[in-house]
């Protein structure tokens, strides 16, 4: 299971948000640590990454565990 703090990196990544993925991650280390992982790619734009299925799957079995809020009507509550 991944941590909060590789959950909201993973988020970021997961919608190519560079300015929130360095806010939530300033020194790189998480960055690093989920590519070693594998799950986190390189992107196709130098400074980039993009999320693999692990990835994917890893912010899954998180939101799971860990549920964020429901939709109701569209609406996130």
């Amino acid at each position: 299971m991944i941590s909060a703090e590789d959950f909201a990196v993973l988020s970021h990544w997961a919608y190519a948000d560079r300015i929130g993925a360095d806010v939530a991650d300033p020194d790189g280390t998480a960055t690093a640590r989920l590519a070693d992982a594998g799950y986190l790619a390189p992107g196709a734009v130098h400074g980039m990454w993009r999320i693999t299925r692990e990835g994917r799957a890893a912010r899954g079995a998180y939101l799971r565990v860990h549920p964020i809020g429901k939709r109701v009507g569209g609406i996130p509550f």
